[in-house]
């Protein structure tokens, strides 16, 4: 099985780091790009990175802002990371780590949205598409839950107000199963980020995801955990013109390592 390596490629916005799993194998199929959701990191992707590289490179970067990659100056548009994940690919074909043909790209949460704009945006690129809970809201909503951003992630002040409010949303959205140890370190993840840490929530809700899901034409598998995006997954699944859903029930977040060997076979019989 390959081992995990790493390294840094360059952006608009400096560097970027990333995660890869080298498949050897001379029939390899397209390299899979991995995106993480937010706040989180390419580390997210670990679980599933050495099983799928058995047949294709698997790649896992770290969006700009986040895990070691250099941050923007400000929240930035979905559109923007895609037009950056798409140059990092070509970046990696120049140096021939993946190959310069067509890849597939999967995504977590924050992650889908970039998975998704860049099928809109590249149909000729991007083969398939992999994406975990859909935050598919219409515009209203999109706008009601961007101004309750701030009293949901209230910036660093002189006491433990933020700590506490966010080791509760942890709390509420890890499953049960997730140790607390593994809280610790999301939650140390995300001080570690600032006032930078619901950036990409910005992105996400500026982010007119419903009409760009109409415009994917490739086949899409939408992987449905029980989680918080639960709810606007089942509602809007429907709105890929070539997805299909797999319902994973009484799991939240932390399934790609839960249900492991389950979403391992989904993924790797969908690219296949």
């Amino acid at each position: 099985m390959p081992h995990i390596l790493r390294g840094y490629a360059p952006s608009r916005f400096g560097q970027l780091h990333y995660r890869v799993a080298v498949c050897e194998a001379v029939d390899a199929l397209p390299p899979l790009l991995c995106l993480h959701q937010t706040p989180s990191n390419s580390g997210d992707w670990l679980p599933v990175m050495e099983p799928l590289a058995a047949r294709r490179t698997v790649i896992a970067v770290d969006t700009p802002g986040y895990g070691m990659s250099d941050a923007p100056p400000e929240p930035v548009a979905i559109e923007d990371f895609a037009q950056i994940m798409a140059r990092f690919m070509t970046d990696l074909a120049e140096q021939g780590l993946v190959p310069s043909g067509p890849f597939d790209v999967m995504g977590f949460h924050t992650g889908s949205l970039i998975a998704t704009e860049l099928a809109r945006s590249l149909p000729k690129r991007v083969r398939r598409v992999v994406v975990f809970g859909l935050a598919a809201y219409p515009a209203e909503l999109r706008e009601e839950k961007l101004s309750n951003l701030l009293g949901a992630f209230p910036p660093p002040g002189p006491d433990l107000t933020h700590v506490e409010k966010l080791w509760a949303i942890i709390g509420q959205l890890s499953d049960p199963r997730i140790s607390y140890e593994e809280r610790h370190i999301s939650m140390a993840e995300c001080l570690r980020l600032g006032v930078r840490m619901p950036w990409g929530y910005i992105s996400v809700y500026r982010y007119d995801f419903l009409g760009a899901m109409a415009q994917v034409s490739q086949p899409v598998l939408v992987m449905n955990p029980q989680d918080d995006l639960w709810e606007p997954t089942l509602a809007h699944s429907h709105v890929y013109p070539n997805g299909r859903r797999v319902d994973i029930e009484g799991v939240a977040h932390g399934v790609l390592k839960l249900e492991n060997a389950r979403v391992v076979a989904e993924i790797d019989t969908f690219l296949h």
